[in-house]
């Protein structure tokens, strides 16, 4: 190793030593909430997964089809997650240190590729022992399918990694590859017969409800030829991209240390670069259509973002419709709708988020600020209504819930749900109040409360997300939960002077 690799990574380590202390708040709360989270959701997907419903759902016949579909979008994500934030990330100083230096990328890189890959792994293979082990509860398979699909998940978890890598070192190809990877895996999941000739089918047919052991044979070469591309792949990785997802990375999360989340969510949001010369502002019709045509236009300027939005919108109908099942976890299941319609109104709310800048100054408009931010409140809600009402009626009616509490679930959780994007909105900088000590003889509350704040609008949209999942047996819940939203609306709106 050169002097020069020497010296950088001696001023790396001190730089990391003094922003220690600033990192340890969030990762110790972090930590914290999933400790106390994990053990409650846990048992209760674990508690449905081996109900009836749950049994019915991971052993049908359909079941191998949606694994290996789930296993191709798995696989699309990870190429287009490397475009932005890749699987070999460090900080910006050191990446362009060792980049520089004579030292091979598979040593200087080695070691963030395999904490993404552990990761990965580990996630996939946790995923699939679980779906066996719930099959072997009932004696649906035996120990040695359990050990057999774990690892194929092991291997799915492996090979996603490569191509997680495999998106950082070619962004442009990845695009057109992971719109191919979802095309033909949502064929394979149509035709069975499919299986047998694709990777994500031989996913498929490993599952612990077959009998067919040539899938993890085939899957094993599969890994050890992508595994053995790492070396190539990560040689092929260019200084200025590495650089440029360091410096993106490393502004996020030091936007997440301070609790600035939609400041590290922003750094990450693509550029409008279609329809740049369409005049978004009309001057003619009525005036609600003219703030219609704008939004609309905006949100088309950044396609592949808008189209993440949607295709979050249909996840959180998707799962919404899921909850009205017989004994599913609607609670579990409707605060994930929440948070998926919450991260799908991003994208088409921008007119939100500039009617909130706008409505804190003089009038620029010649209308009132409530004016401006109705109007502007009117294309997020039409899409999030069409979109939410069309995936939960055509998957209550796929299979077999009711579709009347279907549409009353979603039309509450869309109204809702862009309620909570106006709150989130409206949020404004951390009150210097909330930074005040209180001393108490549990220690200080005030890192939790800031913590709260912080995630107010996740909290928020699971609340939404949950009593509109329980709206049809406790209506009161939606109804309180549409009081909290409302009144912080309001609150937060007469106070944003």
């Amino acid at each position: 190793m050169s002097n020069r690799t020497h010296a950088a990574m001696a001023i790396w380590r001190a730089r990391t030593i003094r922003t220690a202390g600033d990192r340890s708040f969030l990762v110790y709360m972090v930590f914290m909430v999933a400790l106390v989270a994990i053990a409650p959701v846990g048992r209760a997907v674990w508690l449905s997964a081996v109900s009836p419903g749950g049994l019915a759902v991971l052993a049908s016949p359909a079941a191998p089809n949606i694994a290996a579909l789930i296993v191709a979008v798995l696989w699309a994500c990870a190429l287009l997650l490397g475009r932005d934030r890749g699987a070999v990330i460090r900080p910006p100083f050191l990446t362009h240190a060792l980049a520089t230096s004579d030292r091979p990328r598979t040593e200087a890189f080695r070691g963030p590729l395999l904490r993404s890959g552990g990761l990965v792994t580990a996630a996939c293979t946790i995923t699939a022992g679980f779906v066996g082990a719930s099959l072997a509860q009932h004696a649906l398979t035996d120990l040695l399918g359990v050990i057999s699909f774990m690892s194929v998940g092991a291997f799915v978890g492996v090979i996603a990694t490569v191509l997680w890598l495999a998106g950082q070192v070619f962004p442009r190809p990845a695009i057109s590859v992971a719109v191919a990877l979802l095309a033909f895996g949502a064929l394979t999941a149509a035709v069975p017969g499919l299986q047998a000739f694709t990777p994500w089918g031989w996913a498929g047919l490993a599952y612990p409800s077959n009998s067919n052991p040539p899938a993890p044979v085939a899957l094993t070469g599969l890994t050890v030829a992508v595994v053995a591309a790492t070396p190539w792949l990560m040689s092929r990785l260019r200084l200025n991209a590495m650089t440029v997802q360091a410096a993106r990375w490393h502004s996020a999360t030091t936007h997440a240390t301070g609790m600035d989340f939609g400041a590290a969510a922003t750094i990450y949001q693509g550029r409008p670069h279609i329809r740049r010369r369409t005049r978004a502002v009309r001057l003619r019709g009525q005036l609600a259509w003219i703030f219609f045509i704008r939004d609309a236009i905006g949100a088309t300027r950044t396609p592949g973002r808008l189209i993440v939005g949607v295709l979050a919108l249909i996840a959180g109908g998707v799962i919404l419709a899921f909850a009205f099942a017989p004994a599913a976890p609607g609670w579990l299941l409707g605060a994930a709708a929440g948070l998926a319609v919450f991260v799908g109104l991003g994208p088409v709310s921008d007119g939100i988020r500039h009617a909130a800048v706008v409505s804190a100054d003089f009038p620029l408009y010649g209308i009132s600020d409530e004016q401006l931010m109705l109007r502007h409140a009117i294309f997020p809600l039409i899409v999030t209504v069409i979109v939410l009402l069309a995936a939960t009626v055509v998957c209550s009616l796929i299979i077999g819930t009711s579709p009347g509490a279907a549409i009353a679930g979603a039309l509450s959780l869309g109204l809702l749900g862009l309620v909570v994007r106006i709150v989130n909105a409206l949020k404004g900088p951390l009150p210097p109040i909330l930074l005040t000590p209180i001393p108490t003889a549990m220690g200080d509350p005030m890192a939790a409360v800031r913590m709260a704040w912080a995630l107010d609008g996740l909290l928020l949209a699971a609340l939404v997300g949950t009593s509109a999942a329980l709206a049809v047996g406790a209506p009161l819940l939606l109804l309180t939960a549409a009081g909290i939203v409302i009144g912080s609306g309001i609150f937060r709106w007469r106070s944003r002077r």
